[in-house]
């Protein structure tokens, strides 16, 4: 059986454990590790539309936020949820927790905060804003009835 070199590994929304490769290794050999199902981490730098035609055969993409001043990931979770309707796991990984709420419109799934934070109750801010005022991938925006 084939095996991935140095796995790198989540659990998904049904506690499985998977195993992760870099976006330039699904690249080198996308058919291999479709069949093996593994998923695939991102960095902000990726270009997501090379892995456009393959999404089908991804369980689960990791974007990584660890960066806070980097807001790549976000346009990735979008262009992945909104625009290309992938239907695997968009996990957002070394979250911060103010950019929870702006994860979770954008298009991601689930995420994991920075070791950092543990400890810290989320709750508030990953609840989402009272009134959006822009659509995103989590709503349409406000809408106005007179």
């Amino acid at each position: 059986m084939d095996e991935i070199k140095n796995p790198i590994s989540l659990i998904n929304k049904d506690y499985e454990t998977i195993n992760l490769v870099t976006f330039e290794e699904w690249l080198e050999d996308s058919d291999k590790l479709s069949r093996l199902g593994v998923g695939l981490i991102l960095d902000p730098s990726n270009d997501v539309g090379l892995i456009k035609e393959s999404l089908d055969s991804i369980e689960l993409i990791a974007l990584d936020f660890r960066n806070f001043d980097d807001g790549r990931g976000y346009s990735q979770a979008y262009f992945l949820s909104k625009r290309w309707k992938f239907k695997g796991e968009i996990v957002g990984i070394n979250a911060h927790l103010d950019q929870l709420q702006f994860m979770i419109r954008s298009g991601i799934t689930s995420y994991q905060l920075l070791e950092s934070y543990k400890g810290f109750n989320e709750e508030d801010y990953s609840s989402g804003f009272s009134i959006c005022y822009q659509a995103a991938a989590n709503n349409n925006g406000l809408n106005l009835k007179y």
